[in-house]
């Protein structure tokens, strides 16, 4: 039986890194952001939500990024299938010699089959330059139910935030409109090898509300609002909306004084609604 492959005989992050690294024979690649998880208690920061949401009965997810396995083993033990997208086809030869029956590992693009995927349940150590895109796919995917994602500790505040906060932007608009948020944990930059430069936040998200083809428009609208965020909001707005084709709403004025970065999601919604006639 392969190492990791009972429900009682977790494998030591750190010690399978170090075997699937060997396996593939690679050094980690600043090209592909690649930064291994070798810490258990870190670990278990992404483990939680997941048994979490495997008592709830959410048990088959999609796993963007396993690399080298630390959190795909682990989940392995509490759910019952999962299938793990690598874009390193060797690091994903490698894990898939140690993986159990129950994980398929199979080599891909992450975004793209967090766009198309079937499974309930998503979870992600995402690559920083990625997270966005990866959002952005979950939120569109109405199948997907809940994820959990590590990312960059500034780009979780910015997930998490509310209208009137510093953090908030294109990204807390996006999230907002179909997930509940929450922060669940933080990573520190030793729990990885090699090191990052910046702290990982571990962000859970249900979702709340059905993808609508709508909130497209009312996206691109916060894009160009956020590009002012502390211009008046009604000003920017006629702008944005004048960019797009689109004939400014009588209640726009109403806003006042307010500024981009107080607007609630459902006002880019209502935007959008008024530009589609």
């Amino acid at each position: 039986m392969p190492p990791g492959s009972g429900r009682g005989g977790r494998r030591r992050a750190e010690s399978l890194v170090r075997e699937v690294l060997g396996l593939a024979g690679l050094r980690p690649s600043d090209r592909l952001g690649q930064h291994f998880l070798i810490d258990d208690r870190a670990v278990g920061e992404f483990l939680k939500p997941l048994e979490k949401a495997a008592a709830e009965g959410i048990r088959e997810a999609l796993e963007i990024g396993p690399g080298a396995g630390s959190i795909t083993l682990p989940a392995a033990e509490v759910l019952d299938r999962i299938v793990a997208v690598e874009l390193d086809n060797r690091l994903a030869s490698a894990l898939s010699r140690l993986a159990p029956a129950r994980v398929a590992v199979i080599t891909g693009d992450g975004v793209s089959h967090a766009a198309a995927s079937q499974a309930p349940l998503v979870f992600s150590n995402t690559p920083f330059n990625l997270s966005p895109a990866i959002v952005e796919a979950l939120a569109v995917n109405n199948r997907v139910a809940a994820a959990v994602l590590g990312v960059q500790y500034e780009v979780a505040r910015r997930m998490t935030a509310r209208p009137g906060s510093r953090d908030y932007s294109r990204l807390s608009v996006l999230v907002s409109l179909v997930f509940h948020a929450e922060l669940a944990g933080v990573v520190r930059p030793q729990a990885y090898y090699p090191r990052p430069q910046v702290l990982t936040a571990v962000v859970t998200l249900r979702r709340r509300r059905r993808w609508r083809s709508l909130y497209a428009r009312a996206l691109e609208l916060a894009g160009c609002a956020f590009t002012q965020r502390n211009k008046k909001a009604s000003k920017v707005l006629r702008r944005c909306l004048e960019a797009a084709g689109c004939a400014p709403p009588p209640w726009l004025d109403s806003l006042g004084d307010a500024r981009v970065w107080m607007l609630r999601p459902e006002d880019f919604v209502g935007l959008a609604e008024a530009c589609r006639g």
